[in-house]
């Protein structure tokens, strides 16, 4: 079982009559035999459900409105897709690997003869695995393992550095199935989502109530980061109480420590509270935020010298706008702290993204040199991308007419440039009415949903709502465009 069953399933339950197998080849990018062997696969594993995916040698492949209504009745896609897929043994070179990575952390010293009984592969194909984790260590947070023939391996990694890693390893695909995978390898435990939720209810609302709104991606992500703190915690891996602590927790901060501590019956040191505060003000922060002159210090003569110099050397005058100042600080001040902390973007955007927009992307290098003189710390390529996104976004409002939300939990320059593309293309045809992180919009009362006509999201949905959807890519690409229209002139049609 793999991860690209539940793909499969998602599109046929997301497709209103027919999808051909060359299409279901081009979307999960595999050949047209391995879709046929999925279906077998899937359709062996809804047998006890009744259910059976369709196959027409001419039409393609598809599920009739009784059997969809069953799989969503029935939660099958996590019930039986994702919990193949959690428990199965690592296969793909990647799964195995942060195998390696997350047992490192919690185990002192693993032998070769133990991963290759784990894994069940060659103790070459292990080997490799190491010298790859070793490289992205390296790479990443300047940390390796050391390897002894005697032993086995150890990772050179203080209790905090370990949950950094950890922070990374999780944050590489924020969705439920990967992280539950990864969560099992870390605490034998294979339901993280329901171990978090009562923990995203505060940090949620604690955030919003003190001004601070972050993207859906960080907002799992900070949860996780304070159940991986928590459990850690129980298991003995305790952060060393600093000798001088010089700053204080944020209310923010505190407001959701105490909450978090009372509903869980839990206690942790203030030095593990002040490095998830270190892990909130990494995160990405959307529009409404309001930092503390404190916050954003640092932040602040960064944007006003990268402004000046846009203007100086090309002649672009984005100062004259307060919300453009705004959006640069909102995404610059977190970057500073994920540059100095070695923090991880969830989720994080393909890179590829800012070579389509050139120019904008040029401009967005413009701000490397500032911080490297400033701070001595080096811009990576995701967060140029992010800035080239925000100069590409920075534009005004349209009015739209179709009632549509926006399910996407990546940060305020994707939600921009989705939002501004549809405007661009579509202009009044389309109203965009709200934004959803995905967790936000599975627990929002159905009741404040009534008036949507339409949901586009980043995030596969079909199994929490009935309203029509269309999941494109955070890059928007054509191929999300086409479709969008396609709904946008069959709606049109239907009201004509």
């Amino acid at each position: 079982m793999n991860r690209r069953h539940r793909d499969v399933l998602n599109i046929i339950l997301n497709t209103d009559e027919y999808i051909t197998g060359n299409e279901l080849a081009r979307l999960c990018n595999v050949t047209i035999r391995t879709i046929r062997k999925d279906i077998k696969e899937i359709n062996d594993l809804l047998k006890e459900y009744d259910v059976k995916v369709e196959a027409s040698i001419k039409k393609g492949y598809s599920l009739s409105k009784a059997n969809k209504d069953i799989v969503k009745k029935n939660n099958i896609i996590r019930k039986v897709l994702d919990y193949e897929y959690i428990i199965e043994t690592p296969s793909l070179p990647i799964d195995r690997q942060m195998y390696i990575l997350l047992k490192l952390t919690i185990k002192k010293i693993i032998t070769i003869e133990e991963l290759v009984e784990a894994l069940s592969v060659s103790e070459a194909t292990v080997n490799n695995d190491i010298k790859f984790v070793n490289k992205w260590l390296k790479r990443n947070l300047k940390l390796g393992i050391s390897y002894s023939l005697s032993e086995g391996i150890t990772l050179n990694a203080t209790e905090k550095e370990k949950r950094n890693i950890i922070s990374c390893v999780l944050a590489k695909r924020i969705n439920v199935s990967t992280v539950s995978k990864y969560w099992s390898y870390l605490f034998e435990e294979n339901d993280a989502v329901t171990a978090v939720k009562d923990i995203y209810y505060i940090v949620s609302s604690e955030s919003r109530k003190h001004n601070y709104y972050l993207s859906g991606h960080s907002y799992q992500l900070f949860c996780y980061e304070i159940l991986v703190a928590i459990k850690r915690n129980r298991l003995g891996f305790k952060l060393n109480e600093l000798d001088e602590i010089s700053y204080e927790l944020m209310e923010v901060v505190s407001a959701i420590g105490e909450k978090v501590e009372e509903q869980l019956a839990v206690k942790l040191s203030k030095a593990e509270w002040l490095n998830l505060q270190e892990y909130f003000m990494s995160k990405q922060f959307l529009n409404g935020t309001k930092f503390k002159d404190s916050e954003i210090e640092v932040a602040v003569p960064i944007v006003d010298d990268y402004l000046l110099v846009l203007y100086e050397k090309f002649k672009i005058d984005l100062s004259n706008n307060l919300d453009n100042k705004y959006k640069l600080i909102l995404y610059v001040a977190p970057m500073i702290n994920r540059l100095k902390y070695k923090h991880c973007i969830s989720n994080k955007i393909n890179e590829k993204l800012a070579k389509t927009h050139k120019a904008e992307y040029k401009l967005a290098n413009e701000i490397a040199p500032i911080i490297k003189k400033k701070l001595n710390l080096d811009v990576t390529l995701t967060d140029l991308s992010y800035i080239t996104l925000h100069l590409v976004s920075m534009c005004g409002m349209w009015k739209y007419k179709l009632n549509t939300i926006i399910v996407c939990d990546y940060d305020e320059s994707i939600l921009n440039l989705i939002k501004d593309k549809i405007q661009n293309i579509f202009g009044e045809r389309v109203q965009i009415c709200g934004f959803y992180g995905y967790q936000d919009f599975m627990y929002e009362d159905e009741e404040n949903l009534k008036s949507v006509d339409l949901i586009i999201t980043t995030s596969t949905i079909a199994d929490i709502t009935s309203i029509p959807f269309i999941r494109i890519k955070p890059e928007i690409e054509q191929n999300d465009i086409d479709m969008i229209a396609e709904y946008v002139n069959s709606y049109d049609n239907r009201r004509g």
